[in-house]
């Protein structure tokens, strides 16, 4: 007995393919294609690959392989980006027909736009291989995280079963059935585990090209989740067939299993065909009511007893949630109170984004304040449309789109879905004033806003988006695109690396760096030395943001996260302005760009020793013993007196820091005028010294001086 090379599968004498992942079973697969494609070492392969997409793309790595295709890793140079590139098995592609069949179908595909199916941005053949380009998606399959969690929580289960619901919707009004609608088929991508449907139509594609791929025929499709008709080879296969496959991929998601298994693929598809679908509650017995009947009905035998949409499902699952307080509901701020505590902001100009403060060199050394932000997130709006159909369908459609184009430019973005729900609920049109939507995107955590707009003539479309601050609503910048009507989703991947492009200049933006691939930095540590004195809270570390020009050197500084110690902000600028820099790299070049430097609080030391604790007391460093070189004063020891009589001079302790400022001042002796011993203690407090030296190194101590009268 064998077992499936991806995934580890016993497999049995009678399997075509792995019943868990649909790998082709070596042993049974007669068509030599496959075998070559097994045997096809692997350099050859990446060499033709690389010869058939030309030289704007870098073929990468293999990434992995399935029973309809290897997938490589490939940088597209012009845009700047990876992409994953599906080379099909030669046994899918048997004969001319059969490419031309494949490559109808997989552009019919590439027309589709919608957030929840990955999209084809291009078909090509050449070197006798076929391929289709799709994004690289940064996530993992619902497969790897079943097999990793097994049962998913009741509100994910109707989450992510109403987006795969979605996205068949979509595709089934478009006339194409998926027929393998399986938990490898579906990724959850990004830190949002948004679905995205893979392999739209290749399933038909490869269905219809494969009907001599073994002597007797073979049924496309992964036994676990094949509906009854599709297992029975029932030619009028349509759209009921998916949303049994979904039906089955929720019992999964809930029960941790599929709800039949077997060891040979025969078996599986007897058990669909003449078995109905346990009750989910048999398996897991606080599943709701609801959703177990959704479930159930999506599972029914008979294809009429099913829902007969996918819009219908969807809705249904959603009607669950909402029925069983499972619906994810989002916390709002009212909007009085929202406008309350923005005015507290600008009043008390905070942490955070809240406080920015400007110089230049050119500049005088008083800095600006700028107008507060709240952060480096964006939202999209919904976008105008002229010569849409259903412009509100658009808006909407354009909205995923964008967020999930910026979010694979590792650009921070509002929930669209969320966003949308409140855009609808508070009656928002896109004809809005500039003020009303800054307000509504500000509402929503965002410092920045994108809002777009697309005209449709015929086959082509052009889209332009806008970049606002929210807060003070300026106009950070503007990408444009033009192209197909057809091809939303690259137009809106293109335009939405310009809107990342166009983020990056500004100095409030840029987490972790992102803009680049190479951040500027000081070509020295900096720190600045605690300045807090007893019984005080110690200062919090600045951060700051930093335009450094291409020679490294330091043009621009905003205070991006202020100390609570206004002479450490200024200390830590001071550095900054003083320092060099290595300067920003993009692409192997240097580029002069905004960075993000924190600059830490070093903790004063305590008065160093000679040999006795007692040298933190003030009085117990006669001659100066504790140190090597006394604190000097940079000023005379004067205080100034206009009171009345002739004051003597006061001796005072004076606890001198690293930095040479007083930090703590103590009378040794006081005058016989008290009100001169106060006037020279506030002198003191003043006074700037060269600090003391121990073992060759700055140290804080302390030491007595007098106070004469000036």
């Amino acid at each position: 007995m064998s077992s499936c090379a991806k995934c580890g599968r016993a497999l049995v004498g009678g399997d075509i393919f792995c019943p868990s992942c649909g790998t082709p079973n070596p042993e049974r697969t007669a068509d030599a294609g496959a075998a070559a494609t097994a045997m096809l070492p692997q350099d050859d392969l990446h060499r033709r690959l690389q010869a058939a997409i030309g030289t704007d793309y870098v073929v990468e790595h293999l990434i992995g392989e399935g029973g309809f295709a290897l997938v490589f890793a490939v940088t597209d140079r012009k845009l700047q980006r990876r992409i994953a590139l599906k080379v099909l098995r030669p046994e899918f592609t048997a004969s001319k027909n059969s490419i031309q069949r494949f490559i109808r179908e997989a552009e019919s595909v590439a027309k589709i736009n919608h957030p929840h199916i990955l999209p084809i941005f291009f078909v090509g053949e050449r070197e006798s291989l076929v391929y289709f380009a799709m994004p690289l998606v940064d996530g993992e399959t619902l497969d790897t995280r079943l097999r990793r969690e097994g049962q998913l929580p009741e509100a994910e289960v109707i989450r992510i079963g109403s987006e795969i619901a979605d996205a068949l919707a979509e595709a089934h009004g478009h006339g194409l059935v998926h027929r393998d609608i399986k938990p490898q088929n579906v990724m959850l991508s990004g830190a949002k585990k948004r679905v995205l449907v893979m392999d739209f139509g290749i399933a038909k594609a490869a269905a219809g090209s494969g009907e001599k791929l073994t002597g007797t025929g073979v049924i496309i499709g992964s036994p676990h989740y094949m509906s009854p008709e599709q297992a029975g080879g029932d030619a009028s296969v349509d759209q009921r067939s998916d949303i049994y496959s979904l039906g089955i991929v929720l019992w999964e998601m809930l029960a941790g299993e599929v709800p039949f298994d077997g060891p040979s693929t025969q078996g599986i598809l007897i058990q669909h065909l003449t078995q109905s679908v346990p009750s989910i509650r048999a398996r897991r017995p606080n599943v709701s009511a609801a959703l177990a009947n959704v479930v159930s009905r999506a599972t029914a035998k008979k294809m009429e007893d099913r829902f007969q949409s996918a819009h219908d499902l969807a809705e249904a699952l959603r009607q669950a949630g909402m029925g069983t307080g499972q619906r994810a509901m989002s916390w709002r701020v009212p909007k009085p109170l929202i406008a309350g505590l923005a005015a507290a902001v600008v009043l008390l100009a905070g942490g955070g984004f809240l406080a920015w403060r400007h110089f230049s060199h050119a500049a005088d050394q008083d800095a600006h304040t700028l107008p507060p932000t709240a952060g480096v997130k964006v939202a999209t709006l919904p976008f105008e449309a002229l010569g849409q159909s259903d412009e509100a369908q658009f808006a909407r459609t354009a909205v995923r789109l964008m967020t999930d184009a910026l979010d694979r430019n590792h650009v921070p973005t509002v929930d669209d879905e969320e966003l949308l729900g409140h855009w609808t609920t508070d009656g928002l049109k896109t004809e809005a004033p500039l003020e009303t939507k800054a307000a509504f995107a500000a509402e929503h955590g965002a410092g920045q806003m994108v809002l777009g707009n697309a005209v449709t003539s015929g086959k082509s479309m052009q889209l332009s988006a806008d970049v606002y601050d929210t807060h003070d609503l300026k106009a950070v910048g503007t990408a444009q695109v033009t192209g197909s009507s057809d091809s939303l989703f690259a137009l809106i991947d293109r335009i939405a690396v310009q809107v990342a492009g166009v983020l990056c200049t500004q100095p409030g933006y840029n987490p972790q760096n992102r803009c680049f691939d190479v951040a500027a930095k000081p070509d020295e540590p900096l720190a600045v030395t605690d300045v807090t004195k007893p019984g005080e809270t110690p200062p919090s570390p600045p951060s700051f943001a930093v335009y450094v020009d291409q020679n490294g050197a330091p043009t621009d500084l905003r205070t991006r996260v202020p100390s609570s110690h206004d002479d450490v902000n200024d200390a830590a600028a001071t550095l900054i302005r003083g320092a060099h820099f290595s300067p920003a790299k993009k692409h192997g070049a240097t580029v002069a760009a905004w960075t993000t430097v924190d600059v830490p609080v070093k903790a004063q030391a305590e008065p160093e020793a000679a040999g006795a604790s007692a040298c933190s007391e003030p009085s117990a460093n006669a001659g100066n013993a504790c140190f090597d070189t006394a604190p000097t004063a940079k000023t005379a020891l004067t205080a100034a007196w206009r009171g009345s009589g002739t004051p003597s001079s006061p001796q005072l302790w004076l606890l001198v820091g690293l930095d040479g400022v007083v930090r703590e001042v103590r009378v040794a002796t006081a005058s016989n005028q008290p009100q001169f011993t106060e006037v020279a203690k506030r002198a003191a407090q003043a006074l700037v010294f060269t600090p003391a030296q121990k073992n060759g190194m700055a140290v804080a101590a302390w030491t007595r001086v007098t106070i004469g009268k000036s």
